[in-house]
């Protein structure tokens, strides 16, 4: 219905202009006329100035559709103005209708789109829902065919169209965002009734919010898909000077919405890699080699360092992302990397005193500092360390992941390193957290067999697998599940970790058979996950399974290679999508507020309906609409791997920055794995 009344005021306003126009005016060839040869349809130069800033360029295309109206395309470049010191553009699609010497173009322009705060300055929650329609009146005049308009929120323009060339095979802009289905398989009917017991001890589908989209017709096929957005990529790698801010009225908050895109896709994978090399280096690794949150000044120096709770596995992770940097390129700055944050992982084991404890992270201590709660100063050698108690099973797997991935790269000349690795992996069987999590005692004992080159070992390694549940195709003491939408997202980013920490041990122990059943539980677990596209998951299936010839009896069932191969493809799109720099903002953004959001019927992480005490209702909220990492994750996550796919608000202050240790992870798995097209 709003687009009626939009085309009616269109054709109502070019009623009023013809009825008012008695004469033509004579408009000399050398000037902008629509009763020139050819006509109306083709690209325009267009010339302007803003109010709010000044002067720009472009172009206006029209092209004829079969009712006679015309597909306006307008592209218009700032000439003095510029943001983070990058010229803005904008880009607006519309409809025209044109009759004698007059045009009338019409554009549906957003007033909001998904940020809701930036620094001091608000949306309003009907700015989300209620576009604005924008009108420019062209008429003959001496500069060519003149109009004068307001975007009727931030500023009023003069423009003119001046000469006109012909058409090209391509519009001047072409949106290519679409959604991709990632509902998957049925829900089992015995799952079913578990979920619903959940629901019903939060009651779920009473609750107002949840109601209130009952009727969307995603909600009621319970339906999620995944937004994918490649529009402009082409774009931003030649301009990698512009911010393109398309069908949005032009302020600093959409151009912040648009400026985060193109940090994502103006630089090439390698130039992202690079960046986050040096930031990390600079600002997220901190005095004893542990992953770190960082704080920064306006001008992005580093202030302090903040304590991440987990940085036991992320510093595991980073070892294993330099461990992999230096197999593809030799660089020894990798193996530097690695040595100093190993050390780190070393200190966890030994600081607390206790042979059956180990920590979660350490800081610098600072005298005159309060120790927080469940923080301890270490003793000893280790009096200038603070450390965080709670080691466990995730902290555990950056443990072995990073013993493992230290051992293959450090020449065993470096005897001190070695002795290290030799008498903390045999001390791992002794953590606590390996009776209470059995699952872990075949990585911990294949772990030691290697370093060590023990033999004994080995076959107590072997033993322990054999002990273990399986199935026909592997080893299945994991909890994978994804249903509609719902998956333990965490769980994912862990299990991978643990995957190939587990096939690689396996490997070079030489143990083929327990090699190739953890490979086909590999790609089981990514045909699970295959709807929600989780791109490390692929990006390690394919390096540790798929491209050593492993496809798994799922896979066989439910999959093929076709769309794996495409999967592979949207992996690396992926990593396009994830910016850099990522924002230093003080920003909240809300996808809610778009009119085409809905929640899901399905509570996010529904098993947690019985934990005491139990969380509110909002926690349980997950939207159907996994957006790209730069309308999302790129604002607030710390980590994007183990981020929720279908969480949809979140913010964070000015200062606060988090680390590329995620991007570099997937970014060298990848280069490790020889994925093609990594560009």
């Amino acid at each position: 219905m709003k687009k009626i009344f939009s085309f009616l005021f269109l054709f109502l306003s070019v009623f009023l202009i013809s009825s008012c126009a008695t004469k033509e005016k004579f408009i000399p060839r050398d000037i902008a006329s629509l009763q020139m040869n050819n006509g109306v349809e083709g690209i325009w130069f267009l010339q302007g100035t803003s109010s709010t800033r000044g002067p720009y360029n472009g172009e206006l295309e029209l092209r004829k559709n079969n009712d006679g109206t015309y597909s306006v395309i307008r592209v218009a470049t700032y000439i003095n103005y510029f943001y983070d010191g990058l010229k803005v553009q904008e880009v607006w699609t519309g409809k025209a209708v044109a009759e004698g010497n007059f045009l009338t173009v019409s554009y549906d322009l957003k007033q909001a789109d998904f940020i809701t705060r930036l620094g001091e300055h608000s949306r309003e929650t009907g700015d989300f829902k209620n576009s604005i329609t924008v009108v420019e009146r062209f008429s003959p005049s001496e500069k060519g065919l003149a109009t004068q308009f307001s975007d009727r929120k931030a500023s009023n323009y003069n423009e003119w169209l001046t000469t006109r060339r012909n058409l090209e095979s391509q519009s001047l802009w072409v949106n290519e965002r679409r959604n991709i289905d990632a509902k998957g398989p049925n829900i089992p009917v015995a799952v079913r009734a578990i979920i619903g017991a959940f629901k019903m001890k939060i009651g779920y589908d009473k609750d107002p919010f949840v109601r209130s989209f009952k009727n969307r017709k995603e909600f009621e096929d319970e339906r999620p898909s995944i937004v994918f957005d490649p529009t402009d990529f082409d774009f931003y790698r030649e301009n990698k000077d512009v911010i393109r801010v398309v069908n949005k009225i032009t302020d600093d908050i959409s151009i912040t919405e648009s400026s985060v895109k193109r940090n994502a896709y103006s630089p090439t994978l390698q130039e992202k890699q690079q960046g986050y090399e040096r930031n990390t280096v600079d600002h997220h690794i901190n005095d004893q080699g542990m992953a770190a949150i960082a704080t920064v000044n306006e001008e992005g120096k580093l202030v302090n360092y903040e304590n991440d709770g987990d940085a036991g596995l992320w510093t595991g992770m980073y070892v294993g992302s330099q461990a992999m940097r230096y197999l593809a390129t030799k660089d020894p700055e990798a193996l530097r990397n690695v040595k100093k944050s190993l050390k780190g992982l070393f200190i966890m084991m030994d600081i607390t005193g206790n042979s059956r404890e180990f920590a979660r992270t350490l800081v610098s201590y600072r005298p005159g500092q309060p120790i927080p709660d469940k923080w301890h100063q270490g003793t000893g050698p280790f009096q200038n360390i603070i450390w965080l108690e709670g080691g466990n099973n995730d902290m555990l797997k950056g443990l072995t992941h990073g013993f493992l991935w230290a051992s293959l790269v450090i020449p065993e000349s470096e005897k001190e390193i070695w002795g290290h690795l030799k008498e903390k992996s045999r001390r791992l069987m002794d953590l606590k957290v390996i009776e209470d999590k059995p699952q872990n005692r075949p990585a911990v004992l294949g772990l030691a067999a290697f370093i060590n080159k023990d033999k004994n070992l080995q076959e107590q390694y072997v033993r322990s697998y054999n002990s273990l549940k399986v199935k026909a195709s592997g080893y299945s003491f994991d909890t994978s599940f994804y249903w509609h939408g719902s998956a333990d997202w965490s769980g994912i980013n862990l299990g991978v970790v643990g995957d190939i920490t587990d096939i690689t041990i396996a490997d070079r122990l030489g143990e083929t058979k327990i090699r190739d059943q953890l490979r086909e539980r590999l790609m089981d677990s990514w045909v699970t996950y295959s709807p929600a596209q989780r791109h490390l998951v692929t990006l390690a299936a394919y390096g540790f399974a798929y491209s050593q010839g492993t496809r798994g009896g799922n896979f066989r069932s439910d999959s093929n290679d076709e769309k794996f191969r495409a999967a592979l493809g949207q992996a690396v799109w992926g990593l396009r999508e994830i910016p850099y720099p990522r924002p230093n903002l003080d920003v909240q953004y809300d996808h809610s507020q778009r009119p085409d959001w809905s929640v899901s019927p399905l509570p996010r992480m529904f098993w947690k309906a019985f934990s005491k005490p139990t969380p509110p209702m909002e926690y349980f909220y997950q939207g159907l609409y996994d957006y790209p990492v730069f309308e999302k994750a790129a604002f607030d996550s710390n980590f994007i791997w183990k981020d929720g796919a279908f969480l949809y608000k979140g913010g964070r202050s000015k200062g606060v920055e988090y680390s590329g240790i995620d991007y570099l992870y997937a970014y060298w798995l990848a280069r490790y794995s020889q994925v093609p097209n990594l560009k």
